[in-house]
């Protein structure tokens, strides 16, 4: 399993200069990148490496850097089709929703799955794989089955899951076991953050949330506090177990990503690399 990085992690950096944050991440050794974007019509530059398509292609080559997934934000927007292309131009295999939200229960999620299904219909006409990312709320339950389920059972097998194993922690649920229970609909990529030990709230949320919540985007940035997010390698979560349940099923890349730090970004994702560097089944260059 190689170890790259989701962009987000540098969202600040990246927004204040994009080529000189790239060219950083590439000397801290990072080779894999997993950028995320609200893709514009007519605007490539909105699609997550601030670069038109030549000027992209030129610069990753330059700086060793290999897109190996694209988040988009929100799901059925209306640049989907450009963006496509753009990274089917740049050789990407996979491109997929960074989430969403359902608080309007199992209506709302059955609305989405035709969203991801319509979009998952024009990612392969662009002959990429097209993927859905969990956070905590798709372990939510609706009518006695997860938000998750519901989104596999109603939508086609295009619609792939890149597994992030924080979130599923977050959700209540194991990742090894989640990673074997849709080893069928996986794509090649994972996510990893950590939990911080010094948090004052129990890994799953369900423990202090109800389950019947409406999760809108503006209350989930409420569930998001600093003091849950350790540099990855750092925390008390079992990564090494994610590892190996990966591995076993043919994860190919691990992306590691921080969501908030207290140290800057910069330093958080040396931090991150430093500290998981202790992990074994992993590779950190091509």
């Amino acid at each position: 399993m190689k170890v790259g990085i989701q962009l987000f992690s540098v969202k600040e950096a990246l927004a204040k200069d994009p080529k000189g944050t790239l060219r950083q991440v590439a000397e801290l050794g990072y080779r894999y990148i997993e950028p995320f974007c609200h893709p514009q019509p007519g605007d490539e530059t909105s699609f997550g490496l601030y670069m038109g398509l030549e000027e992209a292609r030129a610069f990753l080559k330059e700086v060793g850097l290999q897109v190996v997934g694209v988040h988009y934000y929100p799901l059925g927007c209306e640049g989907f089709e450009a963006f496509c292309q753009y990274y089917n131009s740049l050789g990407v295999e996979q491109v997929g929703s960074g989430g969403a939200h359902f608080p309007g229960g199992q209506s709302d999620v059955l609305a989405k799955c035709a969203l991801m299904a319509k979009d998952a219909e024009i990612a392969q006409k662009h002959g990429l794989r097209y993927y859905y990312h969990n956070h905590y709320r798709e372990y939510q339950e609706f009518g006695g089955k997860q938000v998750i389920q519901l989104i596999m059972e109603n939508t086609p097998e295009t619609v792939c899951y890149e597994l992030d194993t924080f979130w599923a922690a977050r959700g209540g649920v194991d990742p090894v076991k989640e990673l074997d229970r849709w080893q069928s609909r996986l794509i090649p990529l994972m996510h990893q953050k950590d939990f911080s030990k010094a948090a004052r709230v129990p890994v799953n949320i369900w423990e202090y949330l109800r389950q019947d919540f409406p999760i809108t985007q503006e209350f989930d940035q409420t569930t998001r506090l600093l003091e849950l997010y350790a540099e990855v390698g750092t925390g008390l979560l079992p990564i090494q177990d994610y590892i190996d349940a990966g591995n076993r099923v043919g994860i190919q890349y691990v992306l590691l990503e921080q969501d908030k730090t207290q140290i800057g970004e910069m330093a958080s994702i040396e931090a991150s690399m430093k500290a998981f560097r202790k992990f074994h089944g992993t590779q950190w260059d091509s």
